[in-house]
């Protein structure tokens, strides 16, 4: 005799898990939309002052004037975006250098984007840390992955339980939108190199909900010209976050 429950799950995801679920599927279309993360494909310096160059795959040169970027016949106000085809053009700031960001629908490190590799979701790396803001108007200086020393807004220390021991993790930018960039002993193996982690304190001091399961990979992990930031040195753990986004995964 037939069982009729033969063909039916055993579970059901979790409400935890489900959620994760539709968080990771939104970061795999954020990547791969036409021009997503993975769709960069330059990143061109530009000198105020300087002359007007060309600039590879697109027709005619670009200066910097005023803080805009000038071209032949269109100018690119500070954060905004003009769309050519199938490329974006972007204004990029970093202190004060300004470049001209070139994302491309059809960019090969776009189409080959298979999907992202994350670990099982884990209610365990779901912790509680405790907040400390920085002084208002406090920075830090961050390296980034070209080399370049930039100055960025401090947040605060978050400090938590991980493995046994206690870590204190710098995090930046305003508190409603803070992060945290990290490494840890599975990095440049399991995982990428380094990861990101968005946090919210919006109470300032106190406890803090600190989710591993939502670490994800930089945007440098699925294309070059980024100019990501590089842990600090508090932020380089020497165990193990199995948690999270792992690698990029391609055709």
């Amino acid at each position: 005799m037939t069982d009729p429950n033969a063909d039916r799950p055993t579970s059901y995801p979790s409400e935890f898990e489900q959620a994760l679920a539709s968080w990771h599927e939104a970061r795999l279309r954020l990547v791969t939309a036409p021009q997503g993360i993975a769709a960069l494909v330059g990143t061109h310096w530009l000198t105020p002052g300087a002359e007007p160059v060309a600039v590879e795959g697109l027709e005619g040169t670009w200066r910097v004037e005023d803080g805009d970027i000038v071209g032949d016949d269109l100018t690119i106000e500070e954060g905004g975006e003009v769309l050519l085809g199938s490329r974006v053009l972007r204004h990029f700031r970093r202190d004060d250098e300004v470049a001209l960001r070139v994302l491309d629908a059809e960019a090969a490190s776009r189409a080959s984007v298979a999907g992202i590799d994350a670990y099982m979701p884990d209610e365990a790396w779901v912790l509680t840390g405790r907040f400390e803001p920085a002084d208002e108007g406090a920075t830090i200086d961050v390296e980034e992955i070209d080399g370049y020393t930039e100055t960025s807004t401090l947040a605060g220390t978050v400090t938590v339980t991980i493995g046994g021991d206690e870590v204190a993790l710098i995090a930046t930018g305003p508190l409603t939108g803070m992060q945290l960039v990290f490494a840890d002993a599975t990095s440049g193996t399991e995982s990428y190199r380094f990861r990101f982690l968005k946090l919210r304190a919006d109470g300032g001091a106190g406890p803090i909900e600190v989710d591993f399961n939502r670490a994800y990979l930089p945007p440098c992990a699925f294309a070059d010209f980024y100019v990501c930031p590089l842990p600090p040195a508090q932020n380089r753990l020497t165990v193990p976050v199995r948690a999270g986004e792992k690698q990029v995964t391609r055709h």
